[in-house]
């Protein structure tokens, strides 16, 4: 692959600077990630969209139009699009205030990238040229007056005829997108239909309802898999078109499509802390589809409700053109989910009973049951992942049919809404694929006194993980941080790969933060801070209650994946859990093959450690798992080692668990004894109540080069 096509084209969107970001121009050089939240008057509500950043919404809508990379232009095999689906290539955008908008403050920026168009509103457009031209953007300045069709095919004949013009260029021209809340199915397929030499325009992809655009989306996708597989295997023009009715149908029972979701709503506890009751009365609940929502160049001067849906969709749909895969808007969180997610977090506090924990996660199933439309259940079990972005622990729920939560069928990664203004500016400010192809370094930070009893089983838990987890590949290191300082002094030191923050978890008002030095800290104030953060805390990551939490805050602190929990943990299990995390960590990096990102490590171990919450839950079933079997091995040992091996279904692994472990105890004759302890006193399935934020689907366990050869050599 030439060099110059590896680079990624980027965009600029200019917006005026509002009082925020007016005060973030003294600084350089610019950072597209802002700290403050914007003040009421100056937001959207509920989501809380800067109005001067709304500004930025039809340029980054058309920017979704262009070329994400410099292959979108040329001619690719088959099997390569589809084997690119696992790549993410995103769009490259900057939006930055014009003030901004020059090589000292930005120029950091454009390294790495060819730098191609700028986009503003019509009374920047003077100045948005000037300095566009001399930072290199190689087309004219494009105001929004001028954002159409016409413009838009101008411009990738431009860029084509500028960076490849030896290659002889596609046929097919997208148009600009009607309907913004079925664009994450449209634009994708749209412009997978370009690179497959398919008719187009929207009226070819049933512009018009979420079931017929979700049929010619999934209809598109299977179509590519099925020519893909006939590529790979040689078959001659004659061949395919004789095998592909019967390869179709293999294709349709075994594909995969990566999937994101919008999924809007805010926690009535943070809205009443965040808004007066006038203002909390004008909030609706969105509908998945409305046929108002439609593109305009003037779509930022719409009521708050359009701005944020415009905002939530324009991330979803960028997610889902980065991945080639499926997108889909769904309504607002019912807002007896989030009051039934409360009650259960809450009942964590006081130490859960098993009985209630499964009334309250019935109960919040029922309440979202209203989320389950036949589009997201198709589109669900067809995904590899989910990327979602909500204050919604959508991984918590069970989709009908299944007996356990989502998070355990297939890994989900989150990207907070609260703020809107820093989910676009996060989606855009797209961060290089971290590869861990290195010796791993894991720093755990030990921010609990000895003198606290959780501070010494939390030192002998992560004991024993070294113990068992360092090897050739993964390095950890222990230290006693037990102040802010003393935190920021070991990560200057040590530069970890993966910071593991052993603290205690804390609500202040409507914050969850972390104790760490006898004082509740928001912000750590880490410089080059590690990609990766695991808080091995209790309750950093509430979404019932609608707290400002630590856990999405680290993003904005230059963090790329923050893992958290929802509720208060035992120690003892979480201390099973990071071990087990880390021991399948050294191992891919040792022998890779199994887990292509570190996301697919944490599902992994997330989803088998059912078998620990099962068996750790009581003294009597801690016992019986060590008790020998018919084999001699204990019943733990014969469950990992043989009964379990095939017959786990993650859409149900509490289930088959616990169909295993019976099987075992009706081998010794105590069958009935042990199932009714699964239900009296029972277990808790504390392993799902963890979200992963941010980006770990784009931490790589190896060298970005080396993934993408062996994804283009696997396609």
């Amino acid at each position: 692959m030439p060099s110059s096509l590896e680079l990624p084209p980027l965009y600029a969107v200019l917006f005026s600077p509002g009082p925020r970001e007016g005060r973030a121009q003294d600084t350089l050089p610019y950072v597209p990630v802002v700290f403050e939240r914007p003040d009421d008057a100056e937001s959207t509500a509920p989501h809380g969209l800067a109005k001067s950043v709304a500004a930025v919404l039809p340029g980054l809508w058309y920017c979704l139009h262009l070329p994400a990379t410099l292959l979108d232009l040329v001619d690719t095999p088959i099997r390569k699009l589809k084997a690119a689906q696992q790549l993410l290539l995103d769009h490259h955008i900057l939006m930055v205030p014009i003030d901004c908008f020059d090589a000292d403050r930005v120029g950091y920026l454009l390294q790495g990238r060819h730098p191609v168009l700028a986009v503003c509103p019509d009374e920047l457009l003077d100045e948005t040229q000037e300095r566009a031209s001399s930072l290199g953007f190689a087309l004219t300045a494009t105001p929004y007056s001028r954002l159409n069709d016409t413009t838009l095919a101008a411009q990738w004949h431009a860029i084509q005829q500028h960076y490849v013009p030896e290659l002889p260029a596609l046929t097919g021209e997208l148009s600009l997108t009607h309907r913004l809340d079925l664009a994450p199915l449209t634009l994708p397929h749209r412009r997978l239909a370009r690179q497959m030499g398919w008719p187009t325009t929207e009226s070819t992809v049933q512009d018009t309802d979420t079931h017929r655009a979700f049929t010619h989306a999934l209809r598109g996708q299977n179509h590519l898999a099925t020519l893909a597989r006939l590529e790979r295997e040689g078959a001659s023009p004659e061949d395919a078109e004789r095998r592909f009715p019967q390869t179709a149908r293999e294709e349709a029972a075994r594909l995969r499509v990566p999937l994101a979701l919008g999924l809007p709503g805010t926690a009535p506890a943070y809205a009443r802390n965040a808004y007066d009751s006038q203002l909390r009365q004008q909030f609706e609940p969105q509908p998945a589809v409305s046929p108002d929502d439609t593109w305009s160049v003037t779509l930022h001067e719409r009521p708050d409700h359009l701005v944020e849906r415009a905002a939530v969709e324009f991330v979803v749909t960028h997610q889902a053109i980065a991945s080639s895969g499926l997108g889909l808007m769904l309504p607002t969180v019912p807002r007896e989910a989030f009051l039934a997610l409360a009650d259960l977090e809450r009942h964590f506090i006081d130490g859960p009973s098993s009985a209630a924990t499964r009334r309250l996660l019935t109960r919040l199933n029922d309440a979202a049951r209203p989320l389950w439309s036949d589009e997201l259940r198709a589109a669900v079990q067809r995904a590899p992942a989910l990327t979602v972005f909500s204050d919604f622990p959508l991984g918590l729920l069970t989709m009908p049919g299944d007996t356990s939560p989502l998070c355990a069928r297939l890994p989900v990664a989150y990207r907070p809404l609260q703020p809107l203004t820093r989910t676009l500016q996060l989606q855009t400010a797209v961060p290089p694929p971290l590869g861990l192809n290195h010796r791993i370094k894991v720093l755990i930070a030990e921010c609990i006194p000895v003198s606290d009893r959780i501070g010494r089983l939390s030192r002998e838990g992560w004991r024993l993980a070294r113990q068992t987890a360092t090897s050739d590949a993964l390095t950890v290191v222990q230290a006693e941080t037990l102040t802010l300082g003393a935190l920021q002094e070991a990560v200057a030191e040590h530069r970890p790969d993966i910071l593991v923050l052993s603290a205690h978890g804390t609500m202040v008002g409507n914050f969850a933060a972390l104790q760490i030095g006898g004082a509740a800290r928001l912000f750590l104030g880490i410089d080059h801070m590690p990609p990766v953060v695991m808080l091995s805390a209790c309750h950093v990551a509430p979404r019932g209650s609608g707290a400002i939490a630590i856990t999405d805050l680290l993003l904005r602190e230059g963090a790329l994946a923050v893992l958290g929990t929802q509720v208060p943990v035992d120690v003892r299990h979480n201390a099973t859990l990071m071990n087990r995390f880390l021991v399948y960590l050294a191992e891919e990096i040792a022998q890779p093959g199994q887990f292509a990102t570190l996301l697919d490590v944490w599902h992994h171990v997330q989803s088998s450690n059912a078998v620990n919450d099962i068996l750790t839950a009581t003294p009597k079933l801690k016992k019986w798992a060590a008790s020998p079997t018919l084999t001699g091995r204990p019943v733990i040992a014969e469950f990992m080692a043989n009964r379990a091996t095939g017959r786990i279904r993650r859409a149900h692994v509490y289930e088959d668990t616990e169909q295993i472990l019976g099987e075992i105890a009706d081998d010794q004759g105590q069958g009935p004894l042990i199932r009714n302890w699964f239900r009296s006193p029972g277990y808790i399935p504390e392993s799902l109540f963890y979200v992963f934020a941010g980006r770990p689907d784009r931490i790589f366990l190896s060298s970005l080069r080396h993934h993408t050869e062996r994804t283009f050599a696997a396609g």
